[in-house]
């Protein structure tokens, strides 16, 4: 999946480079791309955003009861109202610091003089 693969770009990066980079240059970001920090902040954010969606959709189905018409009719809804508190805003604008940040950090590995 898109988060893994970027949470596996941004350590891999980390640990080729963290011996040059140190780590004045993990926490400082640039103009056009976050820092490592930032990234892997980002990537926790992800990683909460999942289990706690996870979470509150097993409690719904573990107070479901399959024999009960009025649990099963409002299943539906209870679903959906989960669903609109789970935006996936936190997932794109993280796989977006992390492709900046994994672009940046290539650049600067690709240039002449690094």
């Amino acid at each position: 999946d898109a988060v893994g693969g970027g949470a596996a770009g941004v350590l891999r990066l980390y640990e080729e480079r963290a011996a040059e980079l140190g780590l004045a240059a993990a926490l400082r970001r640039g103009p056009r791309c976050p820092s490592l920090a930032e990234a892997l902040e980002g990537l926790q954010d992800v990683e909460r955003y999942y289990r706690h969606l996870y979470l509150e959709s097993k409690l719904l189905l573990l107070r479901v009861s399959c024999d009960s018409l009025a649990d099963m009719e409002a299943l539906p809804q209870s679903w959906e109202r989960i669903l609109e508190r789970y935006k996936e805003d936190v997932v794109q604008d993280t796989l977006l610091k992390i492709s900046l940040f994994v672009d940046n950090q290539r650049e600067l590995c690709c240039s002449p003089g690094s």
